[in-house]
C-alpha cells in the first residue's frame, strides 16, 4: 500500500524522535564524570597525575574515605583545623597523617595551589564518606596535571587507602538530568506524533476498503 503524504511525514518524525533519544544517550555515555582516580598511597611521598576533561564545567576534587571512617576522623587525618565550616573539629588524639599540598597547572602553566587542611564540607555516597578539597572550571580543549605532596607517612592506619577523584561537579550532573529529561520528552513527543500520523492514514484507508469491499452472496 502506497503510504500517504501525510503517512510519510510521520515517518520522518518518529525518525527524527529516535535520533534525539539515540544521540543524546550516546553523547551523555561519552562524558565521563570521573576524569582522575588516585589511590592515596599511605606515605610521604609526591604524586603527579596528568588529566583531561570531556565537557567544559566545574570539577571538584574529592577524598573518598571507607565506609569504617567516621566524618570527624576523616577531617582530622586530613589536617582539619576547627574553624566556622568545622566548628565541632576536635583532633587531639588523631594525627594528620594523610595531610597534603595540591597544585594544579594546566598546559604545564602553573595554577591554583592548596592543601587538604583546607578542605570544604563533606558528603556521603554509596555508604562512603567524601570530603571536597577544591574545585575548578576546566576546558575540554587543555590538560591538566594534578600534583600532591603527602607529608607523613599513614602505614599505622589500619583503614582501607582512600581515594582522590576529580569528579564533574554534582551542579553539573543535575544540568544532565534536566537536559536529559528536557530531550527524550521532546524525542517520545515526535514519535508519538509520527506514529499517530502514520497510523491513523493506514486505519482511514483500511477502513473505506471494507466499505466498498462488495457484500459476499449467502449460499446455501
Amino acid at each position: 500500500m502506497k503510504l500517504s503524504r501525510v503517512s510519510r511525514i510521520g515517518l520522518v518524525l518518529i525518525g527524527f524522535g529516535l535520533v534525539i533519544l539515540l544521540g543524546f544517550a550516546i553523547w551523555v555515555k561519552s562524558i565521563r564524570t570521573t576524569v582522575l582516580d588516585i589511590p592515596v598511597p599511605m606515605r610521604a611521598q609526591a604524586v603527579s597525575k596528568d588529566f583531561s576533561v570531556d565537557y567544559d564545567a566545574i570539577y571538584t576534587m574529592w577524598v573518598q574515605f571507607d565506609r569504617s571512617v567516621s566524618r570527624d576522623g576523616a577531617l582530622c587525618l586530613l589536617g582539619a583545623q576547627k574553624s566556622e565550616l568545622h566548628v565541632d573539629v576536635a583532633c587531639k588524639d588523631l594525627a594528620p597523617l594523610l595531610k597534603f599540598s595540591w597544585s594544579l597547572s594546566r598546559d604545564g602553566k602553573n595554577g591554583a595551589t592548596g592543601s587538604s587542611a583546607d578542605m570544604g564540607s563533606g558528603s556521603t555516597e554509596d555508604n562512603s564518606l567524601k570530603v571536597s578539597i577544591f574545585s575548578f572550571p576546566a576546558q575540554k580543549k587543555h590538560s591538566y596535571t594534578l600534583t600532591m605532596n603527602f607529608e607523613q607517612d599513614g602505614s599505622s592506619l589500619k583503614i582501607p587507602s582512600p581515594k582522590v577523584r576529580i569528579e564533574l561537579d554534582i551542579f553539573n550532573r543535575e544540568d544532565f538530568i534536566w537536559a536529559g529529561a528536557v530531550f527524550d520528552s521532546l524525542g517520545l513527543l515526535f514519535c508519538v506524533i509520527g506514529a499517530i500520523m502514520v497510523l491513523v492514514p493506514l486505519l482511514k484507508a483500511k477502513l473505506e476498503q471494507s466499505r466498498l469491499r462488495p457484500n459476499q452472496p449467502n449460499t446455501r
